[in-house]
């Protein structure tokens, strides 16, 4: 069976700016066919192996085979493919089964279709102690991409993440752009949680916040405003996630000025 699903977007009112599609397929020989129209896709492979070939709006063929070296989102870091505006594609399945993210961003401006190999992926481990978490930066600032960044972050059990909590909110290059951020959750076992929390005021936090508790394979949609994650205890949590905007800077958000020192540890 091949599943194809809308999980966030604009039109839907859950994200602001991308929008975010779930492909799975069961067993090898089933595909997909796509076209990017006026915006860019990138593809986070979570598992399996694919073969994605197409045309780009520059006449440029591609045949990206074999995609994808995981069983699963934990093994390590992923195969990413960007494909820029008005591309055609199919994404064949090679071994399956074989999940996928897609991210889209609308876009007026011409790239080239890039395959990004797991070998190939730079990661930073972040935090410390009971914040550590590795960070797998798949397609950053420096990327074909015109519009967004997208990685993946695996965090050991019980650790928060995306922590101390942090903003990209405004546009003040260098220090801070306006990015909408989209997670999206895998837990080892499924019935994994989390909680998101998001407030605009640090000085009100406590009394403000809004809280998400995001489950496997659901989103938590940051438009604006400090947020954290905060997975529960035993449960090994990876999210791939995409930043999105009309810039492009990783590192260009504000912390919450109450636990900055948090970052220094």
């Amino acid at each position: 069976m091949c599943k194809f699903e809308t999980i966030a977007s604009p039109e839907r009112g859950d994200s602001s700016f991308m929008t975010l599609h779930r492909l799975q397929f069961s067993r090898q020989g089933q595909s997909w066919s796509m076209n990017t129209d006026e915006a860019e896709h990138v593809l986070d492979i979570f598992s399996g192996t694919c073969q994605i070939r197409g045309c780009s709006r520059a006449n440029e063929d591609f045949d990206f085979h074999p995609v994808g070296s995981r069983e699963n989102i934990f093994a390590g870091p992923p195969d990413l493919v960007y494909l820029p505006r008005q591309t055609s594609y199919e994404i064949s399945c090679m071994q399956g089964p074989c999940e996928m993210v897609i991210y889209s961003a609308p876009t007026d401006e011409d790239s080239h279709p890039t395959l990004v190999s797991s070998k190939a992926v730079k990661y930073v481990d972040a935090g410390n102690l009971d914040w550590s978490r590795r960070v797998y930066i798949g397609l950053g600032e420096a990327s074909p991409t015109t519009r967004m960044m997208v990685g993946e972050t695996h965090s050991p059990p019980g650790n928060w993440s995306s922590f101390p909590p942090h903003r990209h909110q405004k546009d003040r290059p260098p220090d801070e752009l306006a990015l909408e951020e989209l997670y999206y959750f895998k837990f080892d076992r499924k019935q994994g949680f989390a909680i998101g929390g998001v407030y605009q005021d640090p000085q009100s936090a406590k009394d403000t916040m809004e809280l998400k508790t995001i489950g496997d394979g659901e989103i938590f949609d940051v438009s604006g405003g400090y947020h954290f994650i905060a997975p529960c205890p035993a449960y090994r949590l990876s999210y791939s996630w995409a930043l999105g905007g009309k810039q492009k800077g990783f590192g260009s958000w504000v912390n919450d000025p109450n636990h900055a020192w948090i970052a220094e540890l």
